[in-house]
């Protein structure tokens, strides 16, 4: 009489377990590199969103914001690669942190030719340079009260903030300010960073007074391609995405982001290191 047999062999069992092992592992690394392409897109975006909220914040004009009606915002100069941090403390080489300040000058400035030529021809101490920074005077004596800060940025997911052609942070700053008259909003770059927080540290009252209008002259019109390296700092890759701030923007339109697969003269500048 013949017994029939029932499960399966340890060869049967052994095959399902390593089947559904390599089914398990592709699924992970699957849904994992999913994770990794969600947070590099928010990460781009978000940065994208960041410079695009400057343009709106400029585009709509409004007073100091510290009881002052004779003070106006005429823009946000922004900053890349600041040594030191507003606590006073020196920010680590590996990471990035960027600064947003409001360009403040009197409300009724006057004056003739382009924004930065009117910016710089407020020169003299009792009617406030165009400046960065904040002042009180307590019995006479001029003191800092603070950098007119709108906001720091990090960039996400440890993303960095590079330059084309190398897997070197970027460094500079970027100056958008409306014309006291015209109202028309401008781009300005410079390849030079402010470096603001250091100065009100360690600068005196004479050197923050004149802190903008003093490298004015360094800021240009131009085409900036910001190139966003997923693994961070010094990683060299072939990913990296463009969001560029096209010549001379003059709202949110003015910052894009490059398709990833546009390898052309005017496409993704960054994946050509």
């Amino acid at each position: 009489m013949k017994h029939k047999r029932f499960g399966f062999t340890l060869i049967e069992v052994s095959l399902f377990l390593a089947i559904t092992g390599l089914l398990f592992v592709g699924i992970a690394v699957g849904t994992q590199n999913s994770i990794f392409q969600q947070r590099f897109q928010d990460s781009v975006q978000n940065f994208a969103e960041f410079m695009r909220s400057i343009y709106a914040e400029v585009s709509n004009p409004q007073s100091a914001g510290d009881g002052r009606s004779d003070m106006a915002i005429y823009g946000k100069l922004i900053t890349f690669g600041e040594r030191v941090g507003l606590d006073g403390k020196d920010i680590p080489a590996t990471e990035q942190k960027f600064f947003a300040y409001d360009v403040v000058a009197r409300a009724d400035m006057t004056g003739t030719g382009s924004v930065l030529e009117m910016l710089g021809q407020v020169q003299n101490p009792k009617t406030e340079n165009a400046n960065v920074v904040r002042f009180i005077e307590e019995n006479g004596t001029k003191k800092v009260v603070a950098a007119g800060i709108v906001e720091s940025y990090v960039p996400r997911w440890s993303a960095a903030i590079e330059k084309v052609g190398s897997n070197t942070a970027f460094t500079g700053s970027v100056l958008i300010v409306r014309h006291p008259r015209s109202g028309t909003v401008n781009t300005f770059v410079s390849e030079d960073v402010i470096q603001i927080n250091e100065t009100i540290k360690n600068g005196s009252i004479a050197t923050l007074q004149n802190l903008l209008v003093s490298q004015l002259g360094k800021f240009k019109s131009k085409e900036v391609d910001f190139c966003i390296n997923p693994y961070g700092l010094n990683s060299k890759n072939d990913n990296r995405r463009d969001v560029r701030l096209v010549y001379n923007a003059r709202n949110s339109s003015g910052v894009e982001i490059i398709d990833a697969d546009d390898l052309s003269d005017t496409g993704n500048r960054c994946r050509k290191l």
